[in-house]
């Protein structure tokens, strides 16, 4: 396995910083919100929660709403202090999803809103979580289509792979989007300790209040496309600045004084064994 100690670094740098926590809160709450309804579907009344990669606690609030147990983990203090003033009915705690410090078999389900990519090693990841779940618990996560994808994301990476200096590059990490492939997220999920493993596209979007925005929503709060764009000259980001400008012009939805824009997303559930 490559050596992800520069990913981490990255991860753990960019999501402590409360700015990047901020834009993240801001940027991509709607499409956070659409995603925990429907992960928030493994709770029960009564149930025990962790959620995984917290953040700012939307996941939470919405296994919060349905009478669970929750407790919110994240690597970044940052995030934690806005979970705890979205959601103060949760117990949130800073902690290492890849080094869990429950004892197994205590949870009845597990929450991850696209956390699981930022895991410097996601099969390890969904081992952990499997180890804490009781048999029969369930996981829930969801992973962003990226690349090719008709929306958001997918015009992301078009705009800088044909404007943008390809000099620039991110440190060595899993694929951001590599198990919306539901093969090999068949084969992961099941080798960490999984059965039954389901999957439903999701019709996700942002909001942005001009099409130039939606830069901003990835420059300014996540953390692999702010390290990808702040390295990028300033007549390569103009430029790719412009290209998801038209995008949300031709392909978004003008309302509600913005647009919203499509950013399509992936839910898998499964059953630990």
């Amino acid at each position: 396995m490559a050596d992800t100690d520069a990913f981490e670094r990255m991860e753990r740098d960019g999501w402590g910083n409360p700015d990047i926590a901020k834009g993240y809160a801001d940027g991509f709450d709607r499409a956070s919100r659409q995603v925990a309804a429907a992960l928030s579907e493994v709770a029960a009344p009564g149930a025990d929660v962790l959620d995984l990669c917290t953040g700012h606690g939307v996941v939470a609030a919405a296994c919060v709403a349905k009478g669970a147990r929750v407790t919110g983990l994240d690597f970044s203090e940052a995030m934690i202090t806005l979970a705890r003033e979205n959601v103060p009915e949760a117990t949130f705690v800073h902690g290492d999803a890849m080094h869990l410090s429950y004892d197994d078999d205590c949870f009845d389900a597990v929450t991850i809103g696209f956390g699981v990519p930022h895991f410097p090693d996601p099969a390890r990841g969904l081992a952990e979580a499997a180890r804490v779940l009781r048999p029969g618990g369930r996981i829930a996560f969801s992973i962003w289509y990226g690349k090719g994808s008709p929306g958001s994301f997918g015009w992301l990476f078009d705009a800088v792979g044909r404007l943008g200096d390809s000099s620039v590059t991110l440190p060595p990490g899993p694929d951001a989007h590599w198990l919306t492939d539901h093969g090999v997220a068949t084969r992961m999920v099941t080798q960490a300790g999984f059965y039954d493993v389901a999957f439903a596209d999701l019709d996700t979007d942002l909001w942005v209040p001009t099409p130039a925005a939606l830069f901003d929503v990835f420059a300014g709060g996540a953390v692999r496309a702010a390290s990808l764009l702040s390295g990028q000259p300033t007549d390569r980001r103009d430029a790719i600045r412009a290209d998801l400008a038209r995008c949300v012009l031709a392909q978004g939805r003008a309302e509600a004084g913005g647009h919203f824009v499509p950013a399509p997303s992936l839910r898998i559930t499964a059953t630990a064994t």
